[in-house]
């Protein structure tokens, strides 16, 4: 049987979260690194979009994370849960993910990744971090009851979430004091075998603490 295979960039966080997805359901894919250039043209010719991560398995292509996740939810595994409005949470925390907490990271992730610190921007870093904890404040009490976000179980919304604060402990911004259940979460999932299956190669769990 031939494995699925995954062009990703590491440190992408919708590359990660398809990743994780994964890693929670046990599926087994080949990863391809999208700068290879063996495997740039094969990219190039699937991807119009131009973008990552695309999952090939068999004759299909996918080239949405979104789509991805929901693929390997009706095909492995259930990572959402049964009951429609939990569902329709759950993918409303997906888009979160993305805007406006992935929106308040962009700036400042690649300021660090990409320049040098002598050449960092003071004022953008401070407002992406005021930004940042903006957005996660309201997570809060979304997780009163539950070990993860929507039920007891990993779900999407956990894959979605979980690399964006990651990323953002790895950049140099922590979990605000006011999020002490967020910051429980965080600290239990950061130390699964998923987390670390799905994470960058050569990061480690301090680095993300």
């Amino acid at each position: 049987m031939n494995l699925a295979r995954l062009i990703d960039k590491p440190e992408c966080p919708f590359c990660w979260r398809v990743r994780l997805a994964a890693a929670w359901q046990g599926r087994p894919l080949q990863l391809l690194w999208r700068d290879n250039p063996a495997v740039q043209a094969e990219w190039e010719r699937l991807s119009p979009s131009r973008s990552v991560p695309l999952l090939i398995d068999g004759e299909l292509v996918l080239n949405d994370s979104n789509a991805i996740l929901e693929y390997f939810n009706d095909t492995g595994p259930a990572l959402l849960p049964a009951d429609p409005l939990l569902r329709a949470r759950a993918r409303n925390l997906i888009a979160y993910a993305d805007n406006p907490l992935g929106t308040a990271l962009r700036p400042l992730v690649f300021e660090k990744r990409d320049k040098p610190r002598d050449q960092w921007d003071p004022y953008l870093l401070a407002k992406a971090a005021a930004d940042f904890e903006q957005a996660v404040l309201p997570l809060e009490a979304l997780l009163s009851e539950h070990r993860h976000f929507i039920n007891d179980i990993p779900n999407l919304a956990d894959c979605a979430l979980l690399p964006r604060f990651a990323l953002a402990a790895r950049y140099g911004l922590a979990i605000p004091a006011q999020a002490p259940q967020l910051g429980r979460w965080y600290q239990r999932l950061s130390t699964t075998a998923a987390f670390a299956t799905s994470a960058p190669a050569g990061w480690s769990k301090e680095l993300c603490a």
